[in-house]
């Protein structure tokens, strides 16, 4: 699970993944895997088909991919398409620099910082998460480097840009717990869920979709978390396969709605 807003390069902080297949629970047999603990995931090892970001700010208008176009004027404007955010407002701080503020339901959620490079080649996503029930920030950063040449006539953040790295702070590790066919996912912000494996789905604390998780164990060296959203609909999978050296565990994450796969390693910080 993964802690953030969906939307491309977030995605990978905050945790809306579905499963692929439902097992029953893992028989009394099963040999125990070191999964209790905490882990922090190896940025550098991020593979996968994500789709580059398209930028278009012309006009006092801000788009980014296949969301609606909004008015950067820094007011609030309201958007549709999304169950994490109702409300956005988007500010020109300059020719280098664009912010954007998200509310869902009255209530901050995100705030991002798009800094672009003085030679223009190089995007950094600063961002910020509200959503955890601490409250507290939770932030990542995202480099991205541009594809082509610029456009003429439009901000410096107009373009397609595709990820180079991705980094984020110590509150995104992941603090795991399985006790028999119990399993636990949790952040120190409160971020996360307590789940019996096989079982019903459950709320994913943090979550400010309504968004559940179904936990399964194919195989005993392996969980798969499948997150629905508050209707039901199965949006995404997340695969959490142990490495023998009982010290990794191998992600393979998958996002249903816009077909991407991300394969990355996530390494044991403490028993």
């Amino acid at each position: 699970m993964f802690t953030s807003k969906p939307t491309s390069s977030r995605n990978f902080f905050r945790g809306s993944f579905a499963a692929l297949f439902v097992c029953a629970a893992a028989p009394a047999a099963t040999p125990e895997y070191p999964f209790d603990g905490r882990w922090r995931m190896d940025t550098t090892s991020l593979k996968g088909n994500i789709k580059p970001t398209t930028f278009q700010l012309i006009d006092g208008g801000f788009k980014r991919d296949d969301n609606e176009i909004v008015k950067a004027d820094g007011q609030f404007h309201h958007v549709s398409g999304s169950e994490y955010v109702d409300e956005q407002s988007i500010s020109i701080k300059s020719g280098h620099v664009v912010t954007e503020v998200d509310r869902v339901r009255g209530k901050l959620a995100y705030t991002v910082e798009y800094v672009i490079s003085p030679d223009g080649k190089t995007l950094t996503w600063h961002v910020a998460s509200y959503t955890s029930p601490s409250g507290k920030a939770v932030t990542s950063e995202t480099v991205q480097r541009r594809i082509g040449p610029a456009t003429k006539g439009a901000h410096l953040l107009t373009g397609r840009w595709e990820r180079v790295s991705v980094t984020a702070d110590s509150k995104n590790d992941w603090i795991l717990k399985l006790d028999g066919n119990r399993f636990s996912w949790r952040t120190e912000v409160g971020t996360g869920y307590d789940a019996v494996i096989g079982e019903k789905s459950v709320r994913i604390d943090g979550d400010n979709s309504g968004a559940r998780a179904l936990i399964t164990r194919p195989r005993p060296d392996t969980i798969v978390e499948t997150d629905l959203t508050a209707q039901g609909e199965r949006v995404a999978v997340l695969s959490m396969q142990m490495m023998p050296d009982g010290r990794t565990i191998r992600g393979t994450a998958r996002t249903l709605r816009k077909k991407t796969s991300t394969t990355f390693y996530v390494r044991r910080l403490t028993e």
